[in-house]
């Protein structure tokens, strides 16, 4: 995880911005999404004027754009890829026509649910090819929302390639029912789907208790926070289990839908960096668990080439035959 400067941030978000403009999207006037995309600038006044954003505002403008930063070098690094036009550009689209003014990049609703999408389907495509987002627009509900293709290995030997689907559930809270039910949902998508196998992506960015622990945190360490959103991470997952037989997951996986179960959160702390000694710093991470005991392999390796990706992809640049995109 490195440390991002502001005019590395600056310029990838003037690039995401003259990309939008390209495809001809602008978000509603006085919108929070209109909101959002100005949040690195409204980022840069804040570090010349501290004044301008005090207490809960200064923490939301910073995750704002943390947010806006990591989807644009998200977005930025599969723009040369031959699906993005037609299966990523929709998604873009929903910043234009949400219609709700109160839509938002990272809220629980329909437009940050296909922003989670998005952003996922930029990591998968990444590790594997053809990848394809179920439509933002016109879903029906069940469908996997991202399918690509793998080339898996064995002792370095190339292995006949795997359709694989990711099922992303975003959730609000840390009921353990709720969140089984979740993982139930994505896993019958799954199933449904014409994949060879699939996994189920639990988003957990919006459940609140974790970011406020997180932000009043005074940690030394990127590696003290790491281990801090791991916990809260493993919390989550414990109150899914929690008093649940063990025949109620592997019922859930013995079809296409294959362990390990995914989170994915995002956050933002406050580290020693070489900016300044409490300096806000994005966190972010795509956490494995098995309920079953018996993960697929192939999966296991995918979400950690996956999280890998949300690491070092922070600059926007494609990758290429010779070289890792960043």
């Amino acid at each position: 995880m490195m440390f991002v400067p502001f005019n590395n941030a600056r310029d990838i978000g003037d690039r995401f911005l003259a990309l939008l403009c390209r495809l001809g999207i602008e978000p509603p006037v006085h919108s929070t999404l209109e909101d959002e995309l100005c949040s690195l600038t409204q980022l840069f006044e804040v570090t010349k004027n501290p004044a301008l954003a005090e207490g809960r505002n200064h923490e939301e403008l910073f995750r704002r754009a943390a947010r806006l930063h990591d989807l644009a070098a998200k977005v930025l690094s599969v723009e040369t890829i031959d699906e993005f036009e037609q299966k990523f550009v929709p998604h873009l689209r929903l910043i234009a026509e949400g219609g709700d003014r109160r839509a938002s990049l990272g809220e629980h609703d329909d437009t940050g649910r296909k922003i989670a999408e998005l952003y996922m389907g930029c990591l998968a495509a990444h590790v594997g090819e053809n990848v394809c987002l179920d439509s933002p627009t016109a879903a029906k509900g069940d469908n996997p929302d991202i399918i690509f293709t793998v080339t898996p290995t064995e002792g370095g030997v190339f292995r006949p390639p795997e359709k694989w689907a990711l099922a992303i559930k975003s959730i609000q809270t840390t009921h353990g029912q709720t969140i089984f039910e979740r993982i139930k949902d994505g896993a019958k998508q799954i199933d449904r789907c014409p994949a060879d196998k699939g996994m189920v992506v639990i988003n957990a960015s919006n459940v609140h208790r974790p970011h406020e622990s997180l932000w009043e945190t005074d940690f030394t360490d990127i590696e003290s926070a790491i281990q801090e959103l791991s916990r809260q991470l493993d919390q989550l997952m414990s109150a899914a289990i929690s008093d649940r037989d063990t025949q109620d997951w592997n019922d859930l996986f013995k079809g296409k839908a294959v362990c390990p179960i995914l989170f994915l959160c995002h956050s933002v702390v406050r580290l020693p960096t070489p900016a300044g000694a409490q300096t806000p710093t994005p966190l972010k991470m795509l956490r494995c668990y098995d309920a079953t005991g018996q993960p697929d392999q192939v999966g296991i390796a995918l979400a950690r080439k996956m999280n890998d990706f949300m690491q070092t992809i922070l600059r926007g640049i494609p990758g290429s035959q010779w070289c890792w995109p960043k």
